[in-house]
């Protein structure tokens, strides 16, 4: 998600006509907008006939050996559940569908009348229950929707047949027509990871969701889509307010960004990569239907993570492998010379086994799910109980998003599993199934870390917490301290953070202190330059609130000429 280096939180960012031949004629990667319509006939003046056939797309594998896309061997897949329009005479639409699961189609459409077939790169159902409105767009064309068409033919007095393939583009060494391929391909897995959430919950009105791809895509350091820099593939959720860091700047829209520059071979292309469009569909489905607390920034498999960082980031791994039904994460580099991944089914996947671990929240989650075959793993509740925990409890807890909250959700609701789930966690290196972490023991020998949550009361006095950049900044272990704060009644009150007073544990005080509230989401935060900050809260009812603290010199994004070591805040909170 995108971020701030002032803000505590973060909000979890010429049309191009190709044509070539294919077996049923001349197709074009077209940019369109819309879609919908009602299947009925129009216009002309003989007998309605019915246009049928296939949608298909270009499916490329990984290789059978860890060393990226087999782009030499496409597999031609069904494009299922897309839009499909017969176009007649000045873009009308004459008649539209969508394909099934196969990715056939029918469409009735006046006799004797030019006629042209359009496969778009949109799957749409509306009215009853289950609902959805997924789009591939290009964000280097201002957002055009991508698609598939054949050459205009007359319709005829006799029904006919004609077949859309979208093709890789590959000509066995490079890229050498158009890429058509590709958006089908990232909304199949979309279609898939729908299939998923439906398994669960077979009335789901998903929100709209638009995945932003281009063959321009790349790596880069600042956020402007308009130019194809997009950071990585990633799910943004912006605020109403954010923009992009385009010149001039422009709301940021919200959805899923996709790498697609494939650089002569040296950039990074994701079309393809399952795993990578099904975990950043998991931050989607996390944010829309559950909660993420999660602050977003990079992270790596060994990272020793913030919890709620860790819970995110291992949720999209094990997402996109119940997607898959597959273990595997596997992410090409370079083109088809090279992959990244790793196996949820390996045991100390990043050897940094614990609670703020991707990898140990993507293995619990994966188990839980799975059939429970491997050594250790006695749990297999598949995705039901797993959807059901993130949308309920998970959502509502009052702790921050993490492991802890996720499990306690999850035993609570399936009582004969836990001492299964258990088990999973033990093997991971976390001793607490309580929402707040109550008894861990394991903070990756980094003492002054413990406890997960430091209790503080109303006019309670001084509470220290000391935190560090041992692991890394921003989103790491250690950043930022979370203090619980219950309030019996309705209130408002003063909470103070500064360096440590005398008799607190050692460490170097804090110089720029800086403060977040939550409940169930960000409250507010302070972030003043100087040794103390003080934020005065509006009125906050009864009940439980998270306080975050930490020192900006471990939280800044930018680089800072100097980081200071472990530093030590001390904070109270007052009012009457």
């Amino acid at each position: 998600m995108p971020t701030n280096n002032r803000s505590m939180a973060t909000s979890n960012a010429s049309t191009h006509i190709a044509r070539y031949f294919t077996l049923v004629g001349l197709l074009a990667l077209v940019a369109c907008g819309g879609g919908g319509g009602d299947n009925s006939p129009g216009g002309g003046s003989t007998a309605p006939v019915t246009i049928s056939g296939k949608i298909t797309f270009d499916r490329v594998p990984f290789k059978t050996a860890g060393n990226g896309l087999n782009l030499n061997a496409p597999i031609e897949s069904p494009a299922r559940l897309v839009v499909v329009e017969a176009v007649g005479t000045g873009e009308s639409i004459l008649s539209s569908t969508s394909t099934d699961t196969a990715g056939n189609y029918s469409l009735t459409v006046p006799g004797s009348t030019p006629v042209r077939i359009r496969a778009k790169a949109q799957m749409q159902k509306t009215g009853a229950a289950p609902t959805w409105n997924f789009r591939v767009l290009n964000n280097t064309n201002s957002d055009a929707l991508y698609a598939i068409e054949g050459t205009t033919a007359d319709s005829g007095t006799a029904n006919s047949t004609r077949n859309l393939r979208a093709e890789s583009g590959w000509n066995g060494s490079s890229y050498a027509a158009t890429r058509a391929a590709a958006p089908f391909a990232i909304l199949d897995t979309a279609y898939k990871a729908r299939g998923l959430v439906l398994s669960a919950a077979a009335d789901t009105a998903f929100p709209a969701l638009d995945l932003y791809w281009s063959s321009s895509n790349k790596q880069s350091d600042s956020f402007c889509p308009d130019n194809g820099d997009i950071l990585t593939s990633v799910y943004f959720a912006f605020a109403s307010n954010d923009t992009d860091a385009c010149t001039p700047a422009q709301p940021a829209r919200s959805g899923i960004y996709i790498l697609g520059d494939f650089a002569n071979g040296g950039g990074d292309t994701d079309e393809f990569d399952q795993h990578v469009i099904a975990h950043e569909f998991g931050h989607y489905v996390e944010d829309n239907f559950s909660r993420a607390d999660s602050i977003g920034g990079d992270h790596s498999l060994g990272d020793r993570l913030d919890l709620r960082v860790a819970f995110g980031e291992g949720w999209g791994d094990a997402f996109g492998g119940m997607v898959l039904n597959d273990p595997v994460y596997r992410d090409s580099q370079n083109g088809q010379g090279g992959e990244t991944g790793f196996n949820m089914e390996a045991d100390g996947i990043d050897g940094n086994e614990g609670w703020y671990s991707e990898a140990s929240v993507g293995r619990i989650l994966w188990d839980i799910f799975d059939d429970g075959t491997e050594s250790g793993d006695t749990v297999s509740l598949g995705f039901a109980p797993i959807f059901a925990a993130i949308t309920g409890a998970q959502k509502t807890t009052e702790a921050l998003t993490s492991i802890y909250s996720f499990a306690s959700a999850l035993i609570a609701a399936n009582s004969s599993a836990a001492a299964g789930i258990r088990a999973l966690l033990t093997r991971e290196k976390i001793a607490s199934d309580n929402t707040f972490g109550v008894g861990e023991t394991n903070f990756a020998s980094k003492a002054s870390l413990d406890p997960t949550y430091t209790t503080i009361t109303l006019n309670g006095g001084s509470v220290p917490v000391c935190g560090t950049r041992d692991f890394g900044t921003y989103n790491k272990l250690g950043n930022r301290r979370f203090l619980r704060l219950d309030l019996a009644t309705s209130r408002s009150v003063q909470i103070s953070a500064q360096g440590p007073v005398t008799g607190t544990p050692t460490g170097t005080p804090a110089a720029d202190p800086d403060i977040g509230l939550w409940r169930r989401g960000l409250i507010g935060s302070s972030m003043e330059e100087g040794t103390t900050e003080i934020f005065n809260t509006p009125v906050l009812a009864a009940g439980t609130y998270i306080i975050e603290v930490a020192d900006y010199s471990h939280i800044a994004q930018s680089n800072l000429t100097t980081r200071r070591p472990d530093t030590c805040i001390t904070v109270t909170v007052s009012g009457s």
